[in-house]
């Protein structure tokens, strides 16, 4: 399947992942089908976060 995977500020790409696999009992998969962003998580994307 395909990912959106965050590798460092500025530096993101669509990969191939591994379909996920329940590995425990107590496990789950979700599907995500809606999300936003806030303000704020732009700073790690853009490496502007204050240490």
């Amino acid at each position: 399947m395909k990912a959106l995977v965050y590798h460092g500020p500025g530096n993101k790409s669509w990969d191939d992942v591994p379909d996920p696999t329940i590995q425990d009992p107590t496990d789950a998969i979700v599907k995500v089908e809606t999300t936003t962003i806030c303000g704020t998580d732009l700073h790690s994307s853009r490496a502007t976060c204050p240490r």
